[in-house]
Order: structure tokens, then C-alpha cells, then sequence
């Protein structure tokens, strides 16, 4: 997997899963206005991440779409062979 897609990766998937998670428990803490919110943000950068992470295994973006599926599309993008396996730092 290619650095650069690897590190953004790891940050946009990371924060997606946080912000779903902080924003599901505002939507059922009192703050559904603002817990819409941040959980729609935050699916946003899930997917984004996904896109990154299809690109650096040597794929196009357009398969981080799977993102949509949440954590089995991430686990599908998992299981994907890496075309940039011998890619350095």
C-alpha cells in the first residue's frame, strides 16, 4: 500500500468510526439535532477513508463507495490484494 494513502487512511477511517460513534450516543443523549450531524460527518470521512484506502492497494476511488456498507465494507476492502505490495516509505 502505497505511504501517503496509508497514513490517510488510518486518520479518515479512524476519525469516521469515533464521530459515528459521538454522534450516535448525541442522538440518543438529548441532542438529535446536532448528533445528525456529526454522525453525517463523520459517515462522510468514513467513506472518504475508504476511498483512500481502495486507491493506495492500487484500485480505483470509486470502489471506496463500499464505505457505504460501513464495517463489511471495510472488511471487503480488507480482503482485496494489495497491486502496490512492493511499495517503499
Amino acid at each position: 500500500m502505497l505511504p501517503e494513502q496509508k497514513r490517510n487512511t488510518n486518520i479518515l477511517v479512524g476519525l469516521g468510526i469515533i464521530g459515528q460513534i459521538a454522534g450516535r450516543s448525541m442522538l440518543t443523549g438529548g441532542s438529535p439535532g446536532l448528533g445528525a450531524i456529526i454522525t453525517l460527518a463523520a459517515a462522510v470521512l468514513f467513506i472518504w477513508g475508504c476511498c483512500e484506502y481502495a486507491f493506495g492497494k492500487g484500485y480505483t476511488r470509486w470502489l471506496g463507495a463500499l464505505g457505504l456498507l460501513s464495517i463489511i465494507g471495510l472488511l471487503v476492502l480488507v480482503f482485496l490484494p494489495d497491486r502496490h505490495k512492493n511499495a517503499t516509505a
